[in-house]
């Protein structure tokens, strides 16, 4: 299965490495421990997120 989501902001994710009181900065750590692949794309309007999951349930 392939996630994808867009926003318009270009500047690209990258995994951040939160302290345990932080609120945020978890999201692509748990998109890299459950997805099989992910990766964004720059397009005209923003960027474009993607990830993909195997369906035999297996990162």
């Amino acid at each position: 299965m392939r996630i994808v989501v867009t926003d318009t902001t270009r500047i690209r994710p990258a995994p951040a490495e939160p302290s345990k009181h932080d609120e945020n900065g978890r999201g692509l750590l748990l998109v890299e421990a459950l997805a099989h692949d992910w990766g964004s794309t720059l397009v005209r309007e923003g960027k474009r997120m993607w990830a993909e999951l195997r369906g035999d349930g297996m990162p």
